[in-house]
């Protein structure tokens, strides 16, 4: 029948879609409408673009269900379902696939692999095909099954094999042959695979990262250091997103494992431990991916941090192979299940297999327990990656303090729990006076009728609990005014505070609580209106009441006259900061500090101590402060808040240049972030990402931009992620994946229009312009060129374009039209300056004096050019620190004048070159050894030798 044009659209969509679940979301709908149609040749097609999906997916069961179907509607009637209906689509390469699926499971018996094979050939003879597809997966077969023989013949087949239209392809065929050799110890041949897949760019669905995970560790012990990680960054970095890449990642935990980067690997493992339930077909890769994990927990105990958690242990998906576990398991806990689970899928191989070819290679993985290299891979460290242990409150008075706490960081269900915890533990009426006025105190910060409710039913409490413990006066001023003053401070507010104060004030002199409680509310609201002089009265009155109260035979708890000489304290901390008295704050934000009982109360007095001392540039005092703070608040499970004092101590830890525990702490503030589902994991991870990029170290950066950007869950907005592309492009360029920095710009410039920052959008084009520069692609950085000074020419008033962003356009504009030969690169360098001129902008000034001097030297004049530089010299020389820029155009001027065999003038300049550089003696060597080069070209070799002299005595 033919197939409906809705059907053939789809099929047509599915050839069109990357694999993944947008594709399988397609087929899915697809395969439905074929069969409520009942058209089986449609229902074909859609069926072999299932398979291909569920091939690169890792959906075994999936590709062996629909190729079953296809190949028997084809051996049916060749004609209605041949072998490739569609393009991309074929049925007897699929065939390819299907021996190793069955020899990676060992339920498949070694008989229904041979009777595959036998299968497959019998169809490719009858179908009048190349056979170098059954040689491959005949080696295949046999070298993955351990028949070493029999693979040592096969592979000799095919490699003799004349290629065709079903042989590996030039990836693929290294690949293998780099398996083989390394796995069969002849290491030489093996990485001579490698290279030349490297050398000559091959690449496939999951090459070349996968040849580059195997051959990781024959690379480390060969002393072939250079490009080892960013090698390692590209492979791990190409295979973390897809699920059937577990072998490629356990051969990136081997190597993690024995290079002494335990924490990284403990990251990657965690990150993928899951993979082990995604294909249970997949056992083969299972053990491989055990054995792995087993080697870098062991790795982990012997280096001391075998008790560190592995989140993700206790998931149910991995009952089938660590048992059901209650609790996260640790790395000791760990090490010994994966190697009991890997040996024991090895022995179902190697009993199907007749051999002990498994067996050997965990062995051979648990001997590499003793190998180690030093080869640092990132500054991933073991900060704790599970949530810290929270110390249970053990009396209703703790729970009270709790309940305070997690209410003032907006944790107000946990509050509230805390609150009927410590109810629940006490029938003390003071006690429960307490916890009702907390309740009532949290309560009043939350939004809603109910919770104006729920306010007055804790007054009625605290009220009867205060009459039970014999104190009448403060109860009635619970029910007069304890639902007032709790509320958040507000114009309204407070002016309803201000009438119940004045009314009651007078009338609770005699009660030194009432008082206290009152004024100190009163002094708040006096501090915040500016009313220093009725404030500092007030808090004198205060001061006094809490006296009276610790003499008197009220009740006066240790605790609450704590707490209330702490207020005071605060109090007191306020005023001084609205009058300016710097010393008096430093006196009480000591005492504050010293006196507050409330974790949250003094980790926010510390961060504030922690920011005056940055303000005094005691950075060793503020760090202590901040961290100090973090771990306060940590202690109680207070993420959100912790992150604040994390960034703290991130800024202090930057300004004293301390980078590794700056990354160890960036990454531990992350972690904690994306526990908390935070959007500060963002500007952190930004942070970490422009750190690692300014000290070199782009491949680690590209690895957490580029994870951020495609698995966050977080809202991430336009500009945001627009500063994210930047960055990760950036990274891309200085690592020299040029493509993949264009494309990381093409998204971030896009992000920075639809947010209307045509600013930052045209700097991504001017960025892109210059790899197209330096690429001597000219018609491309021409157009990003003029696409960046449009956007910004084009800009709305409101947008406020900075004059110096269009004199920057212009300029690289001009400068990719003088290399192009364009005519009319002059006129647009003295648009630049005009605008310079005209913004006031001497820097690019001095910058277009350079960019006008090496114009006219490419168009001949030598002398214009040479004025021009010795110009910009000139105006670099009036500006503060750029003594460098002054130096560097006297010797563009030099460099024009040697090429164009004016020697006498180049070595004069040379010369003034060499003297301005005193406190520079590695850039005088350079000079000099230019120096000498001209003086050679110039025939005086005896000064050269000279020069020559001096600048290898480093004079």
């Amino acid at each position: 029948m033919n197939t409906s044009g809705e059907l053939s659209d789809l099929i047509q969509e599915a050839t069109e879609t990357m694999w993944g679940s947008e594709l399988s979301a397609i087929l899915e709908k697809a395969l439905s409408l074929a069969v409520d149609q009942g058209d089986e040749e449609g229902e074909y097609r859609v069926r072999l673009i299932l398979g291909n999906n569920a091939q690169m997916s890792g959906d075994t069961d999936a590709l062996l269900s629909n190729f079953a179907w296809c190949l028997a509607k084809h051996d049916e009637d060749p004609l209605r379902f041949p072998n490739e209906p569609d393009a991309g689509s074929d049925l007897l390469w699929q065939f390819k696939w299907m021996v190793g699926i069955l020899g990676g499971d060992p339920q498949f018996s070694t008989e229904q692999i041979q009777a595959v094979l036998t299968d497959m050939e019998r169809h490719y003879r009858h179908a009048n095909l190349g056979l170098s597809g059954v040689a491959m997966a005949r080696f295949e077969s046999a070298f993955q099954n351990g028949h070493l023989d029999d693979a040592r013949e096969a592979f000799a087949e095919v490699m003799a094999m004349e290629r065709d239209e079903y042989s590996h392809c030039d990836a693929c065929v290294r690949s293998v042959a780099l398996d083989y050799r390394l796995n069969t110890g002849d290491t030489e041949a093996g990485l001579k695979a490698f290279n030349e897949l490297i050398d000559g760019g091959y690449s496939c669905g999951v090459e070349p990262e996968n040849a580059i995970s195997q051959a990781l560790v024959s690379l480390l012990r060969d002393g072939q250091y250079e490009n080892l990680l960013s090698l390692h960054m590209r492979s791990y970095r190409e295979a973390r997103e897809n699920a059937d890449n577990i072998g490629i990642v356990a051969n990136h935990l081997v190597f993690c494992a024995i290079t002494g980067n335990e924490a990284r690997g403990l990251a990657m493992a965690e990150r993928h431990l899951a993979w082990l339930a995604h294909d249970p077909l997949a056992h083969r890769s299972h053990m491989g991916f055990l054995a792995a994990l087993g080697l870098l927990f062991d790795k982990m105990i012997v280096a001391g941090h075998g008790q560190v958690p592995v989140r993700g242990s206790d998931s149910s998906q991995l009952k089938a192979f660590f048992g059901h576990q209650a609790t996260v398991l640790t790395a000791q806990q760990l090490a010994p299940m994966c190697w009991a689970a890997a040996e024991a899928l090895a022995a179902e191989f190697d009993a199907r297999n007749s051999n002990s070819w498994h067996a050997e290679h965990i062995a051979h993985r648990r001997r590499m327990i003793s190998e180690s290299h030093d080869f640092p891979l990132s500054a991933e460290s073991f900060a704790a990656t599970t949530p810290r242990p929270v110390l249970e409150p053990q009396s209703s008075t703790q729970w009270r303090d709790r309940a305070l706490d997690l209410g003032s960081v907006g944790n107000f269900d946990a509050a509230l729990s805390a609150y009927a915890e410590g109810v629940a533990q006490t029938q003390d009426p003071r006690e429960l006076a307490a916890l009702h006025n907390a309740a009532i105190s949290i309560r009043a910060h939350m939004s809603g009728e109910e919770h104006v409710a729920a306010v007055r039913e804790a007054v009625v409490l605290r009220a009867a609990a205060l009459r039970l413990a014999g104190d009448e006066i403060m109860a009635g001023l619970t029910e007069r005014a304890s639902e007032v003053l709790a509320r958040p401070d507000s114009e309204d507010n407070n002016r309803a505070k201000l009438l119940l104060i004045n009314d009651e004030i007078d009338v609770q002199e005699s009660h030194p609580e009432a008082q206290y409680l009152l004024s100190s509310v009163l002094a708040g609201i006096l501090i915040g209106a500016s009313d220093l002089e009725g404030a500092r009265a007030t808090l004198a009155i205060v001061d006094n009441a809490i006296t009276v109260w610790e003499a008197g035979p009220w009740h006066s708890p240790e605790l609450e006259l704590r707490r209330a000489r702490a207020r005071y304290a605060g109090l007191m901390l306020q005023l001084c900061g609205q009058e300016q008295d710097a010393a008096g704050a430093n006196v009480w934000l000591d005492q504050s500090i010293e006196l507050e009982p409330s974790v949250v109360g003094r980790a926010a007095l510390l961060a504030m101590r922690s920011r005056v001392h940055i303000q005094t540039r005691d950075n060793a005092k503020a760090l202590l402060d901040a961290d100090a703070a973090t771990e306060l608040l940590l202690s109680i499970g207070a993420r959100d808040a912790a992150l604040q004092t994390i960034q703290l101590s991130a800024g202090v830890l930057m300004d004293l240049g301390r980078t590794g525990e700056l990354r160890a702490l960036l990454r531990f503030g992350i972690q904690q972030a994306q526990m908390a589902e935070s959007p500060v994991a963002i500007s952190l991870s930004y942070t970490l990402g422009q750190d690692l990029v300014e000290f070199g170290a782009y491949e680690e950066a590209i690895e957490l931009v580029d994870e951020l950007l495609r698995t966050t869950t977080l809202e991430i907005g336009d500009h945001d992620r627009g500063e994210l592309y930047d960055l990760l492009g950036a990274a891309l360029r200085h690592s020299g994946e040029l493509s993949g920095a264009l494309s990381a710009w093409t998204m971030g410039l896009q992000h920075f229009i639809d947010n209307e920052e045509p600013s930052r959008a045209s700097e991504l084009h001017l960025a892109m312009s210059s790899i197209y520069q330096d690429a001597e692609h000219y018609p491309e950085a021409i157009e990003h060129a003029q696409s960046g000074l449009e956007l910004l020419t084009g800009a709305d008033e409101a947008q406020e374009i900075d004059p110096r962003a269009i004199v920057a356009a212009q300029m690289q504009l001009a400068a990719v039209l003088s290399l192009a030969g364009d005519d009319g690169a002059l006129a647009m360098i003295e648009s630049a300056n005009t605008l310079a001129q005209h913004s006031e902008s001497p820097f690019q000034l001095a910058e277009i004096f350079m960019l006008r001097a090496t114009h006219l030297f490419r168009r001949g004049d030598v002398d214009g050019a040479v004025s021009q530089a010795l110009k910009g010299s000139s105006a670099y020389e009036k500006l503060d620190g750029a003594q460098q820029q002054t130096a560097w155009a006297i010797l563009q001027a030099a460099h024009m004048l040697d090429n164009a065999t004016r020697y006498d003038d180049a070595i004069a300049l040379y010369k003034q070159v060499i003297d301005s550089l005193d406190d520079d003696p590695q850039g005088q060597e350079v000079i000099r050894h230019q120096l000498a080069d001209c003086l050679e070209a110039a025939g005086r070799t005896a000064e050269a030798a000279t020069v020559r002299t001096e600048a290898q005595a480093g004079q």
